[in-house]
């Protein structure tokens, strides 16, 4: 009996595919799992024991630096939110949305403009400076004059990495261009045993020395996670140093007097977009917060 540890690249039908340094082997979990909450799932760094025909068991997995319920993965590291400057126009709402999932969960957001040959350089660097404010990091793209493609890929390279955005906002193509991996055309199915036609479920494909994409369909459709309407301010960075500036210790940053996030947003000191996506989400928040009791 071989031990190896490794990190689960694919699960499915209950054969999970662990990356060790002898190769992928194809593993059956432990009875003990089915008693647990905590079962195998895509990016787990795992424990295995292989037997002499090749087969592998989990037996153990580690600890998690994050956990994602729909799609199934964990331990990611980096997601690359795509929006396009135009055609679509960008989804700032979205955006907001996305960045609170990955701040709640420990992942470093990185807000990837792209389709910037479509427009001037001020169109991009217009929706940039809205989160630049808020210390996210931003890059400017273009797939067709390769603009901030090599940025992007340093941003990436040695991570597990996942992807979001709406159709037609060209993360395809930026995918390509990163990894030279074709997820769209499924010209990489004959690699990882998948037909262009089959299930897709969630997989890391590894398209270098321990980088690693994180293909998971419907990661855009994540809905907010289930956090205070009364916390919700902490996940916008660029609020936090106007807080104090508040008449009352309570204030939710909606209707009170003398708010101070309500005077930055009036002094042009934060982007209303990102007020108003606060007043969307709070209001949303408080609503499933009644539903729950």
């Amino acid at each position: 009996m071989l031990t190896k540890n490794g990190t689960i690249i694919k699960g499915i039908g209950g054969f999970y595919y662990v990356k060790t340094d002898i190769g992928i082997i194809e593993c059956r979990a432990r009875g003990k799992f089915r008693n647990e909450a905590k079962v195998p799932t895509v990016g787990d760094f795992a424990d295995i024991d292989i037997d002499e025909n090749g087969s592998g068991t989990v037996k153990k997995i580690g600890k998690r630096k994050n956990f994602f319920v729909r799609p199934p993965i964990s331990n990611i590291d980096t997601l690359v939110l795509v929006a396009a400057v135009k055609d679509p126009n960008p989804d700032l709402l979205f955006i907001d949305k996305m960045l609170i999932i990955a701040k709640n969960n420990n992942v470093d957001a990185v807000l990837c403009i792209n389709k910037s040959d479509l427009c001037d350089s001020a169109d991009a660097e217009k929706i940039c400076k809205i989160y630049k404010n808020a210390g996210i990091k931003t890059i400017v793209t273009s797939t067709l004059s390769n603009v901030g493609i090599d940025e992007l890929k340093g941003l990436i390279n040695g991570k597990v990495t996942a992807f979001a955005g709406f159709s037609g906002v060209g993360k395809s193509s930026i995918l390509k261009k990163l990894t030279g991996l074709d997820l769209q055309t499924g010209s990489i199915s004959k690699k990882l045993s998948r037909g262009k036609h089959t299930t897709r479920c969630v997989e890391l494909l590894e398209y270098a020395d321990g980088s690693y994409l994180a293909d998971t369909p419907g990661f855009s459709m994540l809905d907010l996670p289930k956090i205070a309407p009364e916390e919700l301010w902490q996940y916008y960075p660029e609020f936090l140093s106007f807080a104090d500036g508040c008449r009352f210790s309570d204030c939710r940053h909606l209707n009170e007097r003398d708010c101070g996030i309500k005077n930055a947003v009036e002094n042009g000191e934060i982007p209303p977009s990102r007020y108003e996506s606060y007043r969307v989400f709070y209001e949303y928040l408080k609503q499933k917060e009644n539903e729950y009791k």
